[in-house]
């Protein structure tokens, strides 16, 4: 009966501990269209560490559910190189020349 006790318990602090580097950010971004969604997702999708990236066009929020062992919220505002801003990082000027007329800023207005 110990040994099973013991089992347990050193499962759920390795689960605690595993849990713990699973993290969710909401990054406020300049995403204009549904092809900036799809750009930034498929992005912050094919980088290392992120499990999920999720835009939202109206709320201009990006939701990204990452392993902070592999990657941090700074790095993950990558977008930035990309032509988006995200939170207090303004996108890289370059970047944005490259997006598509409806996907800079005002773009849609």
């Amino acid at each position: 009966m110990k040994k099973y006790m013991l089992g347990v318990l050193l499962i759920f602090i390795s689960l605690n501990g595993f849990s713990q580097t699973k993290k969710e950010a909401t990054i406020h971004s300049s995403v204009v269209c549904d092809d900036c969604k799809d750009r930034i997702e498929s992005v912050l999708n094919y980088t290392k560490g992120v499990k999920f990236a999720d835009v939202d066009v109206e709320t201009k929020k990006v939701v990204v559910k990452y392993n902070s062992k592999k990657i941090s919220l700074e790095e993950i505002k990558i977008i930035v190189s990309i032509g988006y801003d995200a939170d207090e990082m303004t996108a890289e000027e370059t970047a944005v020349e490259k997006l598509p007329a409806c996907c800079k800023p005002g773009g849609m207005e």
